[in-house]
């Protein structure tokens, strides 16, 4: 299976350039993706997608990243509490006939680290690439620092700069 194409902004950060070039129809990002109602995610899961959200670089999400937050934050909570129940329970519980069996909530939790993965694989979440991941500089809000550009030289050529 072929690895899912990375997001132009990602691409932009990291600094490198994609083989095909940059998708000019990707929609780009706005940074604010709605926080769903605690009808859908628990005040738990609420706080781990608002670090989710927070985590990320600034303009890479859009709305249409709601649904794999909301995925990423359910499973994130889940893979928690299990590991609590676990803590407490223990690897090995009683079977019904008495014998010790393993703990299900061991396959529990190993699915939620599953689909953690998945949406943190398409959110562009991993260790690798957050070392390619520069926080841009941000832009300065001074109309004169915009017109003059970098050093304040903007109106200068390459000639009259010699």
């Amino acid at each position: 299976m072929p690895r899912p194409r990375k997001p132009s902004t990602l691409h932009k950060l990291e600094g490198t350039r994609p083989e095909r070039g940059f998708n000019k129809r990707e929609p780009q990002g706005n940074g604010r993706p709605r926080l769903p109602s605690s009808d859908v995610l628990t005040t738990i899961e609420q706080r781990l997608w608002k670090a989710l959200v927070a985590s990320l670089p600034p303009n890479l999400l859009t709305q249409a990243d709601e649904q794999v937050l909301e995925r990423m934050s359910i499973a994130w909570a889940q893979f928690r509490e299990c590991c609590v129940a676990l803590r407490l329970e223990g690897a090995l519980v009683r079977g019904r006939d008495g014998a010790s069996v393993r703990n299900p909530l061991l396959i529990v939790r190993k699915q939620a680290a599953e689909e953690m993965e998945r949406c943190a694989n398409g959110l562009g979440l991993s260790p690798a690439a957050r070392t390619r991941i520069t926080a841009p500089e941000p832009e300065s809000d001074d109309p004169l620092a915009l017109l003059l550009g970098e050093n304040g030289r903007a109106w200068m050529t390459e000639v009259s700069q010699n």
